[in-house]
């Protein structure tokens, strides 16, 4: 036991975490995007790597900040496409544009996100392919690797103008959109995203679409005849969720759409993959676009269903006996039903739903690897996993083998598959996969993982109080046997619509280590558990989840596994939320720690970025307030007791930081122990690695004021608080 160790949050610094992957055409080679951190510059950085698919050490291709992402090889496999802020070359600053007023001014132009290619066989520095004047948003290889198509803002001359006014000059911001921002991108603008496509020798490029409306996520047929895209051509896109394919060949003419309003193709933020044979298009989509309860399917539709467009702008609000989006004045009997005022399209599209029966989410990731077979990622029992998929919507899982591990992403080509995987005991690395068990092809876990103790993981199925079957994790502090009495940390996952999985998580490990165990429950509302499972919380969050997480907290005190007065809750996001709603409705807990959650959803509607989602699931707050408030953790207010730690980020436009604030001052006026901590100009993720270390110390020290476990980390790995370091001894 004496050469076992415990993670550090200095251990964060060491993280190297594959993101993404992507095969060569022979499938001869991976390249594997690896997240890691940046301790001096205090950042993220995206490296990308060379990984032979049959064995062999990974070869680092990108260093430094700028980093690489999204990689794709062209079809001959001797170039390595991928995207990325690098400052421009100097043969692009020569295709721009003359220097204006930033040089004047002397100002320092931040880079835009590009499309960059490595040769792959005989290396030497990456050349870039675009000097998109907004930066590029997705890319993809024409068949004959001469071109590529990709997605960018394309701002006209008046835009223009508005876009350097609120940069350089600080000018004000006139918002015109309902959507009028996006957590992580601010305040949104109306310049339109378009697709273009780029010489691969010359760089010229020229625009495909210029359509009153954003086109995204390029891809080619396979004989590079057409490309397709996706776009939202109601003319109220803020207001809906019906992204339709369309496709176009390469010159821009021969216009055609391939659905009619009725699905979300841009879901999972993933191109419409195409057959080999060039007949079918293969996307995700929910049955209902507007509906977050309802699962994503695989669906399939023939190109021969297209039709003919004149062009983009005659699609503009066609194929729908109504528009929707403006929801009707008055006092509605169903308030709920009465604002769900969304596009009603004239017809369905001829659509081959593979997984209707299947009754579990795909999340992406879809190839094609024969004309009659594909594979993608399924949600299956708090697993993401592999899934071969016939067009007869047979389904085959091919990994991960037992209950433990889950599926990042994947990718297949010339009959291999590679796919990130994350297990509790081997981290987060690539694997090739097969008939058999599953190889892994990196290490990039190894050093962390080597003499440490990991905590015993075990997969339990609680019974809810209404009988309700549901699935939990529990991680015990390495070395605890059973009746332990350990403290018990309540984990509460975000989402709703999310799941926690049984892989290598960081958090979940530090705590147990010190001595914690942790409780992670897959409550009502988690996908990969059914459909029915995750519409039983919409429009009444909090008491179907709660009793969910309590049912948890009971078994493991039933047997004598925790400590019944050395009780602790925590979540993010929704799990905040949770946390907010947990303490009105129970005094069992010693303390608690609410991330980045909401309050009181009255005045969270219009602030945040999620009025599809409240409109859906309550209506509008001014004709059903009531069912707001009563859904709100607000609702609990007078009960709390709790001492409550509070979380939120200055710039977080998904859970805004008025809801912590509100939340704060309320407590404070009831006498309840609380702080607030506002982590400035973070966005709803934590993205610096020095407040993920700060975040995590300061969760611990909360707890540990109230009888939890001392953390004895080292003085100074946190930021400072007002009376010192937050490190707890």
């Amino acid at each position: 036991m004496s050469d076992l160790k415990n993670l550090t949050l200095k251990d964060i610094y060491r993280l190297r975490q594959p993101t993404a992957c992507a095969l060569s055409p022979d499938g001869r080679f991976a390249a594997v995007v690896v997240l890691s951190y940046l301790e001096q510059e205090n950042d993220r950085v995206e490296s990308l790597y060379l990984v032979p698919v049959d064995g062999g050490p990974a070869h680092r291709l990108t260093r430094g900040k700028a980093g690489g992402s999204a990689p794709a090889f062209s079809p001959d496999g001797s170039m390595l496409g991928f995207l990325s802020t690098r400052p421009d070359e100097p043969e692009v600053l020569a295709l721009r544009a003359p220097a204006g007023k930033d040089a004047e001014k002397g100002k320092e132009t931040k880079p835009r996100r590009q499309v960059w290619a490595l040769d792959v066989a005989l290396g030497g520095e990456p050349r870039q392919l675009t000097y998109a004047e907004e930066g590029v948003a997705s890319f993809c290889w024409s068949p004959d690797g001469t071109e590529i198509a990709y997605a960018a803002r394309a701002p006209k001359a008046g835009e223009k103008e508005y876009l350097k006014a609120i940069r350089e000059d600080d000018g004000p911001l006139v918002v015109r959109r309902v959507q009028h921002k996006m957590d992580g991108e601010g305040y949104l603008d109306e310049v339109k995203t378009q697709i273009f496509i780029a010489r691969v020798d010359t760089r010229q490029a020229r625009q495909l679409t210029d359509a009153p409306f954003d086109c995204r996520l390029p891809s080619f047929t396979p004989d590079g005849s057409m490309i397709g895209f996706v776009a939202n051509c109601t003319g109220d896109a803020d207001q809906n969720r019906r992204w339709d394919v369309f496709l176009a060949q390469s010159d821009g003419s021969g216009l055609k759409r391939l659905t009619f309003g009725d699905v979300n193709a841009a879901l999972a933020e993933q191109p419409p993959a195409f057959s080999r044979d060039g007949t079918k298009a293969a996307f995700t989509t929910p049955r209902d676009p507007e509906d977050d309860y309802e699962i994503t399917h695989l669906v399939v539709v023939g190109l021969e269903n297209a039709r003919p467009l004149k062009s983009l702008a005659d699609a503009l609000g066609q194929g729908f006996s109504t528009i929707g989006g403006v929801v009707p004045d008055g006092a509605p009997e169903d308030p709920v039903a009465s604002a769900r005022v969304y596009p009603v399209a004239l017809e369905r599209t001829p659509l081959n739903v593979l997984t209707r029966t299947l009754d579990r989410p795909v999340l992406g990731d879809v190839r094609w690897v024969d004309d009659d077979t594909l594979i993608a990622v399924v949600a299956d029992r708090a697993q993401a996993k592999v899934a071969r998929i016939r067009l007869d919507g047979a389904v085959e899982y091919l990994a991960p083998h037992g209950p433990v591990g889950t599926v990042g992403t994947l990718d297949a080509r010339a009959g291999r598959i590679v796919a990130v995987m994350s297990q509790p005991d081997a981290g987060i690395e690539l694997y090739r996969l097969g008939a058999e068990e599953p190889v892994r092809l990196t290490s990039f876990h190894q050093e962390i993982l080597d003499g440490l103790q990991l905590p015993r993981l075990e997969r339990l199925t609680l019974t809810a109080p209404d009988g309700q079957s549901v699935d939990a994790l529990a991680s015990f502090p390495p070395g605890s046997g059973a009746g332990a009495r350990s403290p018990l940390m309540v984990q509460i996952h975000g989402g709703p619509m999310w799941f926690d999985s049984p892989g290598f998580d960081f958090d979940t490990i530090y705590f147990a280590q010190r001595g914690y165990v942790v409780l992670q429950v897959n409550y009502r509302g988690s996908i990969s558990f059914g459909e029915a499972f995750c519409q039983e919380i919409q429009g009444q969050w909090g008491p179907l989840e709660h009793a969910d997480v309590m049912a948890g907290v009971d078994f493991l005190v039933a047997r004598g596994d925790v400590d019944p007065e050395r009780l602790y809750v925590t979540g993010f996001s929704q799990g905040g939320i949770m946390t907010n709603w947990a303490v009105g409705h129970t005094r069992r807990f010693r303390a608690a720690v609410s991330e980045h959650g909401q309050w009181e959803y009255v005045s969270a509607f219009g602030t945040d970025d999620c009025h599809l989602w409240w409109q859906n699931d309550l209506g509008v707050p001014w004709q059903n307030a009531e069912a707001y408030r009563a859904m709100s953790p607000a609702s609990g207010a007078a009960d709390i007791q709790t001492p409550l730690l509070i979380t939120a980020g200055q710039e977080d436009w998904r859970c805004p930081l008025d809801q912590a604030e509100q939340l704060y001052v309320t407590l404070r006026k009831r006498g309840v122990p609380t702080e607030l901590v506002i982590y400035q100009g973070e966005h709803h993720a934590i993205t610096k690695p020095r407040r993920a270390i700060d975040r995590l110390l300061r969760i611990g020290e909360w707890f540990a004021r109230y009888g939890g476990p001392p953390l004895r980390e080292d003085p100074g790995v946190g930021y400072p608080s007002p009376e010192g370091t937050v490190a707890a001894t």
